[in-house]
């Protein structure tokens, strides 16, 4: 996909100027500008204007150290065509994909496992422990995949490939010690509005029309009134609007679009047409079970009938507390100062008093959680938070391939990453950096978009934002019970202020209501009737039970139906490849 340079000569592969190394990339070196005049003073000639071909004077002039000078989202390949090393890096936190398979003497690279798989030589068996952290994560966490034979390079890293070896090194780390912010408060707000109003720029240089996401919420609304700032004409922003009023945000883009002067776009969609879900199901290439996806492919479908590229909001959440969550994690510290003897019964005694969770975004449901999480402690607490199928009932649907798999629990692979020594509320923003923001958030938005020959671009993902975003004091970012104070403060006189007294929505759809109409009869059809329990990933009796409680209101299981629903689609549509 070309946004820079759409010329023959921008064309991949790209060489240098004597055809010793060779390039394929994906995505975008932001400043490449300013890179090619550092370059051209140094000797090195360009044959095109493509951002991409930087790479490779770059590789010249600095060998593997060159990514620590990027500026981007990017996933790439350099190979020394005489010797056959090949150079392989990834983005700081992973907003472009990059797969690879090795056997023997053979590697082969590609942005999604699918290519892959086609090969003969790599083992495209299904992965057990795959499919079980699935189950609990809603995505598959890197560096595996689907199959045993594929494996992610993960954000942050490089490998090098020479005499059928492969080295992995890392470049860049979101947990590595840092600097504190020297400034008060206010210096950091003057800090973050300038550091956000470089980023915005630099990610609207574009040879091809561009556009921005406006959900109505503060993330992208800040975005918004940054891009408008730097342009001399309306940008145009985009929208989608839901028939239920409870997952609606069109009243608070209409109002910062209105306020801003942008060109807004707004279309009603109803995300409930089941239809769509093996397309999209086949888009994301290995299972994928967030629902948000959902309403992130379909506003990356309307968006692209007016522009290529379009910025969004999407990590600011991390990078500035937003999600309830860390809240939760702050307060629930609290239950430490009762003796672990006594949580265990607390617990149960809370969760049996109080009426079980029918449905997300409910008084009840949202009480039920914060009662689950009084007994664990740190990296245990947090993934009884997130968790969205729990050990009890994977237990009860796991077929006969599982018996002997040797699976290790989820909640391992998550307390690797977890430092709880300066609070579980930032250990929980931590963690998520290593593992949610990756890869759920940026793997829904690259594989939604792309889809559709859309590029997304999110200015708080520029590497001087997510720096000084954590360099910053955590109480500037949860204060009190306001989450992302900072961000707030620093743009309140830019935005609406109904846009800050407004509740966090999110991009949710109400699947718990789907499964108990319209979707209650293909799901069983497809779960029932399908090859998971026909190949013996699943028991029957078992996941017709998942499905009979959460119809008759007994629980909500919608979360473990849908990730079922999504590997069983996923699974018929890769036999079909």
């Amino acid at each position: 996909m070309s946004i820079i340079d759409l010329s023959e000569a921008g064309r991949q592969p790209l060489f240098n100027e004597d055809r010793s190394l060779a390039l394929v990339a994906n995505g975008e070196i932001y400043g490449h500008c300013e890179l090619r005049k550092d370059l051209e003073a140094k000797g090195h000639r360009f044959a095109s204007g493509s951002d991409s071909e930087c790479l490779l004077h770059l590789y010249e002039e600095y060998g593997e150290k060159m990514v620590e000078r990027l500026n981007g989202m990017f996933a790439f390949a350099i190979v020394e065509v005489q010797t056959g090393r090949l150079f392989l890096a990834r983005d700081r936190l992973g907003q472009k994909p990059l797969f690879y398979a090795v056997k023997g003497d053979r590697i082969a690279f590609a942005s999604g496992p699918r290519a892959l798989a086609t090969l003969p030589w790599v083992d495209r068996t299904l992965d057990p422990q795959a499919i079980y952290d699935y189950l609990e994560m809603q995505y598959v966490p890197g560096p595996r995949t689907i199959y045993c034979g594929v494996r992610k390079l993960l954000p942050g890293h490089s490998a090098l490939w020479q005499g059928q070896e492969l080295t992995l090194r890392s470049y860049w780390d979101p947990g590595a010690a840092r600097a504190p912010f020297q400034g008060s408060f206010a210096d950091g707000k003057a800090a973050l509005r300038e550091t956000m109003g470089r980023a915005v720029e630099r990610r609207m240089v574009a040879d091809v029309p561009l556009g921005m996401f406006l959900s109505g919420g503060v993330d992208s609304s800040v975005i918004c009134a940054l891009g408008q700032e730097a342009s001399v004409r309306p940008v145009q922003t985009f929208s989608l609007g839901f028939p239920e009023r409870k997952y609606d945000e069109r009243e608070y883009a209409a109002q910062v679009a209105q306020h801003l002067g942008t060109d807004h776009h707004f279309l009603e969609v109803s995300p409930d047409d089941f239809s769509r879900l093996p397309t999209i199901c086949a888009d994301f290439e290995e299972p994928f079970a967030d629902a948000s996806m959902l309403p992130t492919w379909l506003l990356s479908q309307f968006t692209r009938q007016h522009v290529t590229v379009a910025l969004s909001g999407d990590a600011a959440d991390e990078l500035f507390a937003g999600y309830y969550r860390y809240a939760v994690m702050k307060m629930a510290q609290n239950f430490n100062l009762v003796p672990g003897s006594l949580r265990g019964p607390l617990t149960a005694a809370g969760l049996a008093i109080l009426p079980p969770k029918r449905e997300e975004r409910t008084f009840f449901g949202r009480l039920r959680r914060i009662v689950e999480i009084a007994g664990p402690t740190d990296a245990a607490r947090y993934l009884q938070l997130i968790s969205r199928f729990r050990d009890a009932q994977k237990g009860a649907i796991l077929g006969a391939n599982f018996a002997d798999a040797g699976l290790r629990p989820t909640g391992e692979w998550l307390g690797s990453s977890w430092n709880g020594a300066d609070g579980d509320g930032l250990a929980a923003m931590a963690l998520d950096m290593h593992t949610y923001l990756p890869n759920d958030i940026l793997v829904k938005v690259d594989r939604a978009s792309m889809a559709h020959g859309l590029e997304v671009r999110s200015p708080f993902l520029d590497p001087e934002v997510v720096e000084l975003a954590l360099s910053m004091p955590f109480d500037w970012k949860l204060n009190g019970r306001t989450r992302k104070h900072i961000l707030v403060e620093s743009f309140r006189d830019k935005l609406p202020a109904a846009i800050f007294a407004r509740g966090k929505m999110g991009f949710g759809v109400p699947v718990a209501r789907w499964f108990r109409g319209a979707w209650e009869k293909p799901l069983r059809d497809h779960l029932l009737g399908g090859q998971l329990i026909r190949e013996g990933w699943l028991d029957e009796a078992g996941v017709q039970a998942l499905i009979d409680q959460h119809v008759g209101m007994k629980a909500d299981t919608s979360y473990s139906l849908f990730a079922l629903l999504m590997l069983e689609l996923w699974l018929a549509g890769s036999e079909a490849v």
